[in-house]
């Protein structure tokens, strides 16, 4: 007669499966990494998705930026007059301080020098404390 001995159990976890799942998310983390772009892709004013902004629940306090860097106010006295920064700057807090209600962005010419745009942003967040959007227009499905 044989006696048969029963084997334990053992009470460990079997981490083999996880070591493979994590090599798996470890690879498809690597991959998407890679393909992400950095920094900013500047052809505006036409884009493929623009973002509309809503005028009716808020005005809109612009600044314009032409295709030689000269600043436009559209809610200074004279909207067609370029300003120097300054002046521009002092206007602009001036009428956020009368409204804080107002959504603030930069409009600039697709030719428009890169560091004016980014400045005129760096400007109206200064002064607004809030984010401040790019003015771009949907680009043509033809």
């Amino acid at each position: 007669m044989r006696t048969r001995t029963k084997k334990a159990l053992k009470h460990e976890m079997n981490i083999v499966p996880y070591v493979d799942v994590l090599f798996v998310l470890l690879i498809i983390f690597m991959v998407t990494a890679t393909t992400i772009s950095a920094g900013l892709d500047v052809d505006p004013p036409e884009t493929e998705a623009s973002e509309s902004l809503n005028l009716d629940a808020n005005p809109l306090l612009v600044i314009s930026i032409d295709k030689d860097g000269l600043w436009y106010l559209n809610l200074s006295k004279i909207p067609d007059q370029a300003l120097d920064h300054d002046t521009l700057a002092l206007e602009a807090a001036q009428i956020f301080n009368a409204d804080q209600s107002l959504q603030v962005a930069v409009k600039g010419d697709k030719n428009a020098p890169l560091g004016e745009v980014i400045e005129a942003m760096i400007l109206l967040k200064k002064i607004t404390l809030k984010n401040v959007k790019i003015i771009t227009f949907p680009k043509d499905e033809s």
